[in-house]
């Protein structure tokens, strides 16, 4: 994770580094990611990115904190304009996603082919649990649960898994077939349709 003295930066310093590292996860696989131009592009010493930074994973690590509160914010933003509907909320959040996440996906298509990241990534996760289960309260307190058999986080967490599943395959199919959008989005209330009712009929 990023040092202290990163985090006391003043905020517009701390996105321009943010922006710099983004760009260049990007534009380049994992292996060829280069910090040289990370730090030309963000206008700091190397020496300053060391105390900021351990290393690669580190600022990797940075941008995916600062997407985690951005997709906190926009799913609460969803949740408050859909009166805490969750299955509103999520339509919504697909369609923010798709307007606004283009970016993380050109990354995370970069992540995905690096070999090794496969088991960085995994202890990425590990280290991030609290903030990782922050992020599910945060999302879980907008969300009207009225209708809910089971109201507890743990059953929460798995339906917000299985929604998130389908979001970030529809992201995966919009980024190679945007000529698909409104299929897709079609798929997808339907994907949520069915977590809502199932697919059995009731027993009466």
């Amino acid at each position: 994770m990023p040092t202290k003295r990163f985090y006391n930066l003043p905020p517009g310093k701390k996105k321009t580094i943010r922006e710099a590292a983004m760009e260049e996860f990007i534009r380049v696989p994992f292996e060829k990611v280069s910090i040289n131009k990370m730090i030309q592009k963000a206008g700091i010493s190397r020496g300053s990115f060391y105390t900021y930074f351990q290393d690669k994973f580190d600022v990797l690590a940075c941008i995916f904190e600062d997407a985690a509160e951005k997709l906190l914010e926009s799913w609460r933003e969803c949740a408050e304009k859909n009166s805490g509907d969750l299955w509103k909320t999520a339509e919504a959040f697909l369609d923010y996603s798709i307007t606004n996440t283009k970016e993380h996906m050109l990354m995370l298509k970069n992540l995905s082919e690096s070999e090794k990241m496969f088991g960085e990534i995994h202890k990425m996760r590990q280290s991030c649990d609290s903030g990782l289960y922050t992020l599910l309260e945060g999302m879980y307190e907008p969300v009207d649960k009225g209708n809910f058999k089971d109201q507890t986080m743990e059953t929460f967490e798995n339906l917000i898994s299985m929604i998130f599943l389908e979001l970030l395959h529809c992201m995966g199919w919009h980024y190679h077939h945007p000529e698909d959008e409104e299929k897709i989005k079609n798929v997808f209330r339907k994907k949520l349709e069915i977590l809502q009712y199932g697919i059995c009929k009731c027993q009466l």
